[in-house]
């Protein structure tokens, strides 16, 4: 899934984290999914790349459009449970350090979704810059990640500059349902700067409020998003 694999062991903690993940009330159902959905053209014949798929949600979504989907994750089991649960030739799965060079041929993909990954990586640029190889002219990316933002929020990150980039070690869920993950925290700046140094052109760049839905599922998840924005959502073209 990401380049913090030698910290984090996703094979270890793959049934606990499509738990955490896939709970109605987690963020991602609550906020991230909804806009992110929103941005998407049809997928309809489409080749996508699903860059760090986790628990596979965006590969189904675009399945159930009729695209043709490649999912990447540093997790083989993740992977696995992918394949067992969609079990159809229009997706194949690929075991890959996406700070690495991707084993993918250039100006293949239409889509690129890359949800919630982009924490998890220090160098943006390299990855922009393969990202930008796979993809072909006039398709775009859909990313999300933390908003730089929640460093000034949580208790874990009090003794963190905002200014600083930093890979921290968090706890997901509760009791025996609790494990750790590390992330990169960083400013705007250092979220902006790979980006506009990119070969992309910048489509996007937004912070959005909760819907509806995050409002009837979750009425406190709903005030904190109207107040602080939870992920920042980036839209990119080539």
């Amino acid at each position: 899934m990401k380049d913090t694999s030698e910290t984090t062991n996703y094979d270890s903690i793959a049934d606990m984290y499509i738990a955490h993940t896939e709970r109605p009330q987690s963020w991602n159902n609550l906020y991230e999914r909804p806009y992110m959905i929103s941005r998407f053209p049809l997928f309809k014949g489409k080749n996508i790349l699903d860059v760090g798929c986790g628990s596979g949600f965006y590969s189904e979504y675009a399945l159930r459009q009729g695209a043709c989907v490649t999912a990447v994750d540093a997790s083989r089991l993740l992977l696995d449970r992918l394949s067992a649960r969609l079990n159809t030739p229009a997706l194949r799965t690929l075991r890959l350090d996406i700070a690495k060079t991707f084993p993918l041929d250039s100006d293949s993909f239409d889509y690129i979704i890359c949800s919630l990954v982009l924490h998890y990586i220090k160098d943006w640029g390299s990855l922009l810059a393969e990202l930008h190889r796979v993809m072909k002219v006039g398709g775009q990316m859909f990313a999300s990640t933390h908003h730089p933002y929640l460093v000034l929020q949580y208790p874990l990150l009090k003794d963190i500059s905002y200014f600083d980039t930093v890979l921290v070690e968090d706890t997901w869920g509760r009791g025996a349902n609790s494990f750790k993950v590390h992330y990169y925290t960083r400013p705007l700046e250092a979220i902006l700067k790979p980006i506009t140094s990119s070969r992309f052109k910048v489509v996007s760049i937004d912070e959005p409020l909760p819907d509806e839905r995050c409002k009837n599922l979750s009425p406190r998840n709903f005030q904190r998003f109207t107040k602080v924005p939870g992920f920042l959502f980036i839209t990119l073209e080539k």
